[in-house]
Parts: structure tokens; sequence; C-alpha cells
């Protein structure tokens, strides 16, 4: 037979909230019986019910918060559900655990304080979510569900701010907020946009497996810039993709980039030999492509006929090419280097569209593009040579190669070419394979620097061609050399 004492316990726990709160115990409260909206009786403080009354609802909420701060406790709305939350401009003053809530409309945490700390783990923001001027000791957001907009603008961290594991579905505006301490944003993921613009970091800044927006769209996922960095040395992206982020006006030089997935060109440089085509991809940054109306920095000034801020970009490219060469990590660099050097030549004083294009495509760092791909590639330059001594060894018979006095003197061109190796038996071998050879020969040593040559361009337009061919050869061996140099003293 059944103790009569534990069939009355058993009896009113039946009646009340059985919701476990942050202590692992049961809500105790009286139940609010709408089974259309709940699938267990609950009581009206984890009711689902749209029509429960809000001012019953938000009187415990306040007693709540009277009894915990009247006895230095936690005030515990542990998987609350929110039909209301207006606490605009409103100071919390004991510790507060909101985890597990639901806020079913609008949050309105604008201006509010937190004396303690904030723990918001597990919430679910069903509509939009406003901490704007916010201010918090420590706060905790981890593993909480942002459905829509979450609006954190000039919120104010003086502890830790823990946002792991949370996702964004919509915007989340951090710009202008201020982290005082550690701010970590582990395994975070923005499905939209993530905007940090003009925001402080005092202390360590975390991304790692971050998941920043990925889509054809040239509006950005990560917005990164103007942001001032105390301990630039404690900002951390790890095994994340940034090829949707803007850094512009902020210090790079020292972020730790470790397993970072950088944005590749539109255009890539490639080279053709040997009957194969191999592909060079080279790094880019988003500036180069977002929406001047997404990124008002970037927009040119008005005495300035360029797209967009050229030298704005390219001091973000000297800043991440100093962060690669001081970890060794020269090969990303390069890349770099490549996009400083490009917008060193898209940058035109010219307003001219015929002259600008010129400006793009036939200036001296244009042809430095196209001749190493700005000391990046020795292959290019070594391409570039072979086909300088092919075009020269074809051009020279036009003029025409005068053979040597000692061998018995004499000029061969295209159209003697018969008669001339008649007349002249000892030379092997002889005919057209004869003058291909004579040819590749003298523009080989033409570039080699020869003096003494068997076949001799003649005067005056063949030494012309042999003068050019020195000057064209000269400058693609300098720019191997250079090459050679930065792919292997680096290393």
């Amino acid at each position: 037979m059944q103790d009569p004492a534990m069939e009355e316990l058993a009896k009113a726990t039946a009646e009340t909230c059985g919701v476990k709160m942050s202590d692992d115990k049961p809500c105790g409260r009286p139940i609010h019986s709408v089974p259309e909206h709940d699938q267990r009786p609950v009581c009206l403080m984890h009711s689902k019910d749209p029509a429960k009354s809000d001012a019953e609802f938000q009187a415990e909420f306040e007693r709540i918060l009277t009894e915990a701060e009247r006895a230095g406790t936690l005030a515990d709305f542990t998987r609350f559900v929110f039909c209301n939350a207006d606490y605009v401009n409103r100071t919390f003053v004991p510790p507060c655990c909101f985890g597990g809530a639901i806020f079913t409309k609008t949050a309105g945490f604008h201006s509010a304080t937190f004396t303690q700390d904030a723990g918001f783990m597990h919430v679910t923001f069903t509509k939009d979510a406003s901490f704007s001027s916010a201010k918090f000791k420590d706060a905790f957001f981890s593993f909480a569900t942002f459905t829509q907009d979450a609006q954190f603008h000039n919120a104010r961290f003086t502890q830790d701010a823990d946002f792991k594991f949370v996702t964004f579905a919509k915007s989340a505006t951090f710009e202008k907020a201020r982290f005082t301490q550690d701010a970590d944003f582990t395994r975070v993921e923005f499905k939209s946009r993530g905007d940090f613009e003009l925001t402080t970091f005092s202390g360590a800044a975390t991304f790692r497996e971050t998941r920043f927006r990925q889509d054809s769209h040239n509006a950005p996922g990560l917005e990164f810039s103007d942001v001032q960095i105390a301990h630039p040395e404690n900002v951390e992206f790890y095994n994340t993709d940034l090829g949707q982020a803007l850094f512009h006006n902020t210090d790079v030089s020292k972020f730790d980039f470790t397993l970072v997935k950088w944005r590749n060109r539109r255009r890539t440089e490639w080279l053709r030999y040997f009957g194969r085509q191999y592909w060079e991809p080279r790094f880019c940054l988003f500036e180069e492509n977002v929406y001047l109306l997404s990124a008002w920095a970037l927009v040119s000034s008005e005495d300035s006929p360029d797209e967009r801020n050229y030298s704005l970009i390219a001091e973000t490219y000297q800043q991440l090419k100093r962060n690669y060469d001081a970890k060794g990590d020269y090969w990303t660099a390069g890349h770099w280097h490549y996009g400083e050097m490009e917008m060193k030549r898209l940058h035109s004083r010219w307003r001219s569209r015929p002259l600008r294009w010129l400006s793009h495509n036939f200036s001296l760092v244009a042809l430095y593009k196209y001749a190493s791909a700005y000391g990046e590639s020795y292959m290019i330059p070594l391409v570039w040579l072979a086909a300088v001594i092919t075009v020269f060894a074809i051009l020279y018979p036009i003029p025409g190669l005068e053979l040597s006095k000692d061998s018995g003197g004499g000029v061969v061109r295209y159209w003697n070419v018969a008669e001339f190796f008649r007349t002249h038996c000892a030379e092997h071998p002889s005919g057209w394979p004869g003058l291909i050879l004579h040819g590749f020969m003298t523009s080989i040593s033409v570039a080699g620097f020869q003096r003494e040559l068997k076949y001799a361009p003649s005067y005056p337009w063949g030494r012309l061609l042999a003068l050019i061919e020195l000057l064209l050869t000269t400058t693609l061996g300098a720019l191997f050399a250079l090459a050679i140099r930065r792919q292997f003293k680096r290393s």
C-alpha cells in the first residue's frame, strides 16, 4: 500500500510546473493549462500560450527580480517564454539567467544595464533582438539563436563576452561596441552580415571556426573595418572563410590568421607551355569587389578619377604582407604583394577613359605584371625569354644574317637561301633548316652577350633588332633573377 504522504507529494507535483530551472530543480509554479499550446502542463511563465496574461507574467518577473536583489541571489528566468519583453533603459541589479528562454516578440533591451552576470545561453530570439547601448558585466550568449536582426550597436562589455556557438540568421550589428575584456566568437554562424565597424577590442578577440556568409553576392559577410585593437596580436581568425570580409582601416599586420581561406581573383594568371595550361590563382581582398554602397570608405574622393580608393586597399595589402612575412609564410605574403601592386596599377590620375585604359594596361607597372606577375613568378619571364629568342630568330633573316669573313662572307636572307648555300657549300646544315638553326644560334648568342658571331645581324636594321633583343632579354633575365631571389631566398 502506497504511503499517503508520498501520494500527497505526487499529487502536488503533478499540479505544479515541472520545468527544471538553473539549479536543476522543478519550477513548482501552478499549472497554466493550455493543452493546445503546451505539450505538457506548465506554468504561466513557461507556457507558449500567446494569449496568456502579460500583466501576470510581468508581475511575476518583477517579483523574481526584487526578491533576488533583496536576497543577493540569482534572478532565474530559465526557459521562460516571453510574449512581451520591453526592458528599455532597465537596470538589472542581481545576476540574471535567461537560459533556454524564448522571446516570441521583439526583445527590447536597448540601453539596459546588467550590473552582474547576464546569462542568455541557449536563448531563442524569434523576432528582432535589440541590445543597442546596453551595458554588460559578464555576458554569456553561447548557443543562442537569433532568427531575426540582432542589434548590439554601441553596447558595452566590461568583462568577458561569450558568444560561442551562437547562430545569427540575419544581420548581427556590433558597430561601435566596446569589449573591455575578452570576446569569444568561436563557431559562431553569421548567415547574413556580421558588422564590427568602429568596434573596440581591448582584450582578446577570438574567431575560431567562425562561419561567415559565402555566396556570389558582392555584399560583405564580415565588416571588420575601422576596428580599434589594443592588442592586435590577440586577435585570432582560425579555420574560417574570409572571402567576403572587409578589413580596410584596421591594422591587421599582427592578427593571427591560421588556416584561413581568402578570396580568389576573378581573373587568374596563367601560362601555356609544353601543350598544357597551368593556373596560378591569386588571393585578393573583398575590398576590390564589394558594392561601394556597402563600404563608403572605399569610395574615391571627388578629386580622384579612380573607381574606388585603391590607396586604402593597398595599405591593407601592405599590412597583410608584413603579417605573413613575419611568420615565415612567404608564399601567402606573395599574394598580398601581388594585390598591392595591382592597386598601384589600377590607380591613375587620368580622367579620360582611353588614357586610363592605356595607363592600366601599358604602364611600367602593367608591363611588370605581364613579365613576371610582379616578381612572384619565375616561370613567366622564362616563357617570355624563350618567346623573345624565338621571335628574333625569325626576324633576323629579314634584314639578313652576315656570315663572318673568316667563313667566306656574304648575307643570307629568306629569299636567297638556295643561292647562298649553293655558293657556300661548306656551311652545314644548309637550306631552310640551316637558316632556322643559324637564326636561333644568332638570337641565343646576342642574348648571351657574345661578340664573335659566325652569323651576325646585318647593318643597320639587323643591328637595331639585336639592340632591342638585348634590351628585352636583359630585362627578362633580371626579372627571372629577382623572382628566384624572392621565391627561394625567403625559404
